[in-house]
């Protein structure tokens, strides 16, 4: 199973371009995996799902 241990959600605001957009990427196996790039602030849910037998 992958190692996934951060994810986050970069404000930025890029003034010399003048520009206002988030990144969002995750640390995956001690790699960062960009996710992509949004004009609009992206919602953050946390779901739990149990299994059982």
């Amino acid at each position: 199973m992958d190692k996934i241990t951060e994810i986050r959600i970069e404000e930025i605001f890029d003034e010399e371009n003048n520009q206002h957009y988030y990144w969002v990427y995750y640390y995956k196996n001690d790699e960062v995996k960009i996710i992509g790039k949004s004009s609009v602030k992206p919602q953050c849910y946390r779901q739990i799902a149990r299994y059982k037998k």
